[in-house]
């Protein structure tokens, strides 16, 4: 029997997947749904401002470790003292020692001789804050590090003023004047922050070794090298910084990124800048620079910035020229920042513009590489004739971080190829010899394809960080990762997605991608675009507000599409000439449109490029214009209708005067090359329509071709408008647009997504254009479906999705919250509260049943011993979240639920192992108390029960300490949200092991292609 042939449509989101599988018949053309799905995840950050949660979880680390470290250090400095001879064996004795002055010890033993005892304490409390340990290569980079630098630098001046031999002889001073002892940061802003004071760690190494010269003077037998060398290094040791390893370089993926700020790296970008930079004339022509005009503007870059203002009259250019890289949010060209800093006086000066290249570049890489201050300046004068105030000054600047696309050696390739001619990347990268290849799928390649997706790391190689290469290494370690969270969560479950549909239905012929525009951004660049939208909304609800006053209208009583058009129309206005109203114009006519005439029927929104021609209906492509000149130029571009022959009423110069007023993204379409630029280097429209060249997207496509030669990743421009018109916007309830609340929305984009082809967009643009004829108010006109059952078989399939969520199965999680509470001998624990304001402490009591009591391990009698004998716990936390509840049958028959905290999985782990520990974590027979186990339920899992008499499917939201356990339907998205929300009708399902059981409740698994499994 032959393979059924399908193309699958895929919407590839954040933290979601939907999936669609078309039949295609005998033609290739989609004939039918078969099956749709959609696959839910976490997208590996926080919620609250976009940051990656592995940063919580390694800043939590570090802070377990640095103390880990410290108490191992005391631990091997107190060994070390007692066997040395230093410190008394009885514990009694050592505890008795605390009671001597550390203060006073430090400064005596620089000019009296000290018992090895009383040397021992005064070290003890060295070890205890043994100051901090600068490194250039981050300190730079840190502004709170740049004030303990000159806090510290202040303090070695002080030293020398009131001529104190040790750091701990100051200190002394200030102790016995009452003053604080402890470096303290001061100020609130930016301008007031500063240090009293800041203890460098050769303060601490200095006074060491004094205090052992002079007590080695009195008590040579005790006070030996090999003494001072044990702990000296004990005391003084640093665990070297592990470095921060770049990704591989694009085309050559055995070599390291090379850093942004050599010098090499910023002439490339540069060159492909200028390459790329384009003047656009008044009449909105365009041409590239010249080879001489690009090498001056090369020049003057190696020196600094450059404004596009400088630049029209470095080159005589006429004041009305543009740049395509000139707009309201850019008005430079970055320059060499590397060059800039170190060509001043204070570090190469002159001399850094008679350095060649290579030797820059060498220069640059030891700058960023030496983490020993004295060893660079030492290089630095040694090996480039300066100063060493020079060497200071370099061994202290910040230079531009992280790293670019290329390695070096591609680097050294492609710089000649840009500075040869005025060619952009792509070009000077074939003229380097790197040949198309990599462009190729792997099944033009090989000719294969793949039985399975494998990890996505290997076969991308390019796109990751470097792995160990180790075969027993789990696959994220061995072949290495991208490094954005949400992208690499985001490929492992489109890769569990399409082995599931592989294994079941055979690989698909085609695949048709649309990447969601979250993924593509950084997460800088998405906060950015949430702030613009965010005031754009503002702005927006101003303006309509305006309109809706002017015309008499109640905002809140207006419907969407009314509301939408409004807005649109008041914007685009806006954009005729934000900074004078009374210019605001018809773009083609130039008659003035005052507020009153734009709200009138006498004005409407248009395509500048006809919609029929290039499927753009962003606002970019959209003004406002008088009824009738909307008329006269129909389905034409502005220079079709007015600019090649002269037309009675309309002046295209005139035109092209008023467009320069207009935002640079939608100015340029009114130039007689418009379409042409427009199209770039696609063949047509629809080519263009159908392409989506982001990097995230070529990742998608790269690694989707292993299994199916047939890939395209489509922009999505048009799905939204397409799933309108197929009537798909209703299906999950009554309102024209969209339902995010509803996880199936992302299953119907895919159905829109699968039959988004050629035939289809061409279909489309021929009903626009139908109805621009006609002068109808709508955009298309009599839309055809994809074939004639197309509503209804997605509203059939959309009603079978059983959305599969991925179940949060693991045991690692915060064991408890952050902040201590004390126990009471009366059971209860306090906790004192300072109020934010100020004002005096408050204080919280509360049970200590549920909390978990925390006993000293470091000295048993502290705190006394309970009834066992065991130390008294002194202080308690509240227990973080819950790993489970179990719910099991009691002796009567009756479920009954067992709340295992995150605290207690831990333990078991602990007690076990990591293996026999999981294994009884998970052990599907047997709950923890030893009682038949019925189910065992986390978050993110699925259960089948009858509600309302009716069986649903749910998800586990919630598992309560009370044994209350949360659910919400498995199609049901924003649900913390909504809940919240008093104005939305969903709320949570809560249920008890008991009403489960009334319920009748079954525990059921939801592949990733939603397949249930249900257990008994």
């Amino acid at each position: 029997m032959p393979a059924m042939r399908y193309r699958l449509g895929l919407d590839l989101g954040s933290s979601s997947i939907g999936w669609c599988m078309v039949r295609l018949n005998h033609s290739n053309q989609p004939c039918a749904i078969i099956r749709m799905g959609v696959r839910i995840f976490p997208d590996g950050r926080n919620p609250k401002d976009g940051s990656s949660l592995a940063v919580t979880r390694r800043m939590a680390r570090q802070a377990r470790r640095r103390r880990d470290r410290l108490l191992k250090r005391k631990t091997q400095l107190l060994t070390a003292l007692v066997r040395l001879g230093f410190f008394p064996k009885d514990a009694g004795e050592r505890k008795a020692l605390a009671q001597l002055d550390p203060y006073v010890l430090r400064r005596k033993g620089l000019y009296e001789p000290l018992s090895p005892a009383e040397f021992a304490r005064a070290l003890f409390h060295i070890n205890q804050r043994r100051g901090f340990k600068s490194n250039r290569k981050t300190d730079a980079k840190d502004k709170e590090r740049s004030l303990m630098k000159k806090a510290i630098n202040e303090l070695r001046e002080r030293l020398r003023q009131e001529d104190c031999k040790t750091v701990g002889e100051w200190l002394a001073r200030r102790h016995e004047q009452g003053l604080s002892v402890r470096a303290r940061l001061r100020g609130r802003t930016a301008k007031d922050k500063a240090y009293d004071f800041y203890i460098d760690r050769s303060l601490i190494e200095q006074e060491f070794d004094t205090l052992w010269e002079i007590q080695q003077g009195f008590n040579p037998d005790i006070f030996t090298d090999q003494a001072r060398d044990e702990l000296r290094d004990i005391l003084l040791f640093q665990r070297p910084l592990k470095p921060v390893k770049p990704g591989r370089c694009t085309l050559i993926p055995e070599d390291e990124r090379a850093p942004l700020a050599l010098p090499s790296t910023q002439r490339f970008r540069i060159y492909q800048e200028l390459n790329n930079l384009r003047l656009i004339n008044p009449d909105m022509s365009e041409r590239p620079l010249s080879l001489d005009e690009r090498d001056k503007l090369a020049d003057l870059l190696e020196k600094g910035n450059l404004t596009f203002g400088k630049i029209r009259r470095t080159l005589n250019l006429d004041s009305t020229t543009g740049f395509n890289l000139e707009d309201e949010k850019r008005d430079r060209l970055k320059g060499n920042a590397t060059s800039l800093v170190l060509r001043k006086a204070a570090c190469f000066g002159e001399a850094w513009d008679r350095f060649d290249p290579a030797w820059q570049d060498a220069i640059v890489e030891k700058l960023l590489n030496e983490p020993s201050e004295s060893v660079l300046m030492h290089w630095l004068t040694e090996n480039t004739e300066i100063n060493s105030e020079q060497a200071e000054t370099l061994a202290n600047i910040s230079l531009p971080e992280g790293y670019g696309m290329l390695g070096r050696q591609a680097l050294a390739r492609i710089l000649p190829e840009l500075r040869k001619a005025v060619v952009t990347y792509d070009k000077a990268v074939t003229n380097a010899g790197f040949d198309s290849h990599s462009a190729l799928s792997h099944f033009q390649q090989t000719g294969e394809i793949m039985d399975r997706l494998p990890y996505y790391g290997e076969p991308l190689q390019r796109h990751v960080g470097f792995g160990t290469g180790e075969p027993d290494d789990p696959p994220e370690k061995r072949f290495g990762r991208i490094a954005n969270p949400t992208v690499h969560i985001g490929l492992n479950e489109l890769r569990k997605v399409i082995n599931g549909l592989i294994e079941k239905y055979g690989h698909p012929s085609e695949i048709i991608v649309e990447v969601a525009r979250e993924l593509k951004l950084s997460r800088r660049r998405k906060q950015e675009i949430e702030k613009e939208q965010a005031a754009r909304q503002k702005r927006n609800k101003a303006l309509v507000k305006e309109a809706c006053e002017i015309l008499g209208y109640e905002p809140n009583h207006i419907d969407g599409a009314k509301l939408r058009e409004l807005s649109q129309k008041m914007q685009l206005w806006t954009e005729l000439n934000p900074r004078d109203v009374v210019e605001r114009r018809c773009p083609y006519t130039g008659e003035q449109i005052s507020i009153n005439k734009l709200l009138s029927p006498e004005v409407e929104i248009e395509h500048i490029l006809p919609f029929s021609m290039t499927l753009d209906n962003s606002l970019n492509n959209k003004t406002v214009c008088l009824r009738r000149a909307n008329r006269e130029k129909g389905n034409r571009t502005p220079f079709d209708a007015f600019g090649k022959q002269a037309v009675e009423g309309y002046d295209y110069d005139g035109m092209l005067q008023r467009a320069r007023h207009m935002p640079r993204a939608k100015a340029w379409r009114f130039g007689p090359d418009a379409m042409q630029r427009w199209l770039r280097d696609e063949q047509d429209f629809l080519a263009r329509a159908l392409n989506d060249t982001a990097y995230l997207s070529r990742i998608a496509h790269e690694y989707l071709t292993l299994v199916c030669p047939q890939v395209r990743v489509i922009p999505g421009r048009m799905t939204a408008m397409l799933r309108g018109k197929f009537g798909l916007s209703t299906l999950l309830g009554d309102s024209p647009t969209k339902n995010r609340n509803d996880h199936r929305h992302h299953a119907i984009d895919a159905a829109v997504i699968a039959v988004t082809d050629q035939g289809l967009l061409q279909r489309f643009a021929k009903a626009s254009a139908n109805a621009r004829e006609k002068q109808l108010d709508r955009l298309v006109e009599n839309m055809p479906l994809p074939w004639p059952a197309y509503q209804e078989q997605v509203q059939r399939a959309v009603n079978t999705i059983r959305v599969s969520h991925r179940p949060d199965h693991g045991y690692q999680g915060a064991l408890h919250e952050a902040t201590a509470w004390g126990l009471r001998k009366d059971g209860k624990a306090v906790r004192h509260e300072t109020p934010e304001g100020g004002g005096s402490r408050k204080a919280r009591i509360k049970s200590a049943d549920a909390m978990i009591p925390i006993s000293s391990t470091g000295d048993p009698e502290r705190h006394g011993k309970d009834v066992d004998g065991k130390p008294r716990a002194y202080k308690a936390y509240l227990g973080g979240s819950n790993y489970c509840i179990e719910i099991i049958t009691n002796e009567k028959g009756k479920w009954q639920g067992e709340v295992v905290t995150t605290y207690e999985a831990y333990q078991i782990i602990r007690k076990y192992g990591e293996d026999k520990g999981w294994k009884r974590l998970r052990n599907p027979k047997q709950s923890q108390s030893g009682k038949p186990l019925v189910m065992r339920l986390m978050n993110g899992d699925m259960i089948s029960m009858v509600n309302n008499d009716t069986r649903c499917l749910m998800r586990v939201c919630q598992i309560k300490r009370s044994k209350s356990i949360i659910f919400a339907p498995h199609n049901e998205a924003n649900v913390d949200a909504r809940n919240r929300d008093k104005t939305d009708p969903f709320s949570y399902i809560s249920k008890t092991p008991g009403s489960l059981q009334k319920s009748r409740a079954r525990y059921v698994t939801v592949s990733p292609i939603g397949n249930m499994k249900v257990y008994r």
